[in-house]
């Protein structure tokens, strides 16, 4: 995808003041993790016009490292009071019935804590993905994004 075509997205998004041009990208001021990108495009001996037409073309990816995201997550003093950091059951008192609210409350969360962790963070890495297609001015342009939480985090948050 050409730069003018993620400027013409962030001005959509009402980010005009941020541009893909690998630097004012960066210019979000929640946290320090830069943008990134790499371009890919499918290679192989076909024919000419025998391979559909996406194998023909090339596609920039912009990424932030989802090592640095999680520990800029885990790092943010807002969500300090609303991170857990160590997988736990909760049970109601009356009824002594597993109470779910936490992705780290759950059963999942609970079996893969290892007791010989002790002292070290249990930090689940939950993937979203989603096309968003964009067609104001850039010509009906899909974008596949791809989003990243931790299972820590509360679902309050």
């Amino acid at each position: 995808m050409a730069g003018t075509q993620i400027n013409t997205l962030l001005d959509i998004c009402a980010m005009s003041s941020i541009k893909a041009d690998g630097q004012t990208i960066d210019h979000i001021e929640l946290g320090d993790v830069k943008w990134e990108n790499f371009t890919v495009y499918y290679s192989c001996n076909c024919q000419a016009n025998s391979a559909p037409p996406w194998m023909d073309d090339a596609y920039e990816v912009y990424f932030c490292s989802p090592h640095e995201v999680v520990w800029y997550i885990l790092n943010n003093p807002d969500f300090s009071s609303e991170t857990d950091y160590h997988p736990y059951h909760e049970f109601d008192s009356g009824t002594d019935e597993h109470q779910w609210c936490n992705f780290i409350s759950g059963n999942w969360a609970w079996n893969q804590a290892d007791p010989a962790m002790h002292g070290l963070v249990f930090v689940p890495v939950i993937p979203g993905s989603d096309k968003t297609t964009v067609s104001v001015a850039t010509g009906q342009n899909d974008f596949y994004l791809l989003y990243l939480s931790i299972g820590n985090v509360r679902n309050n948050v």
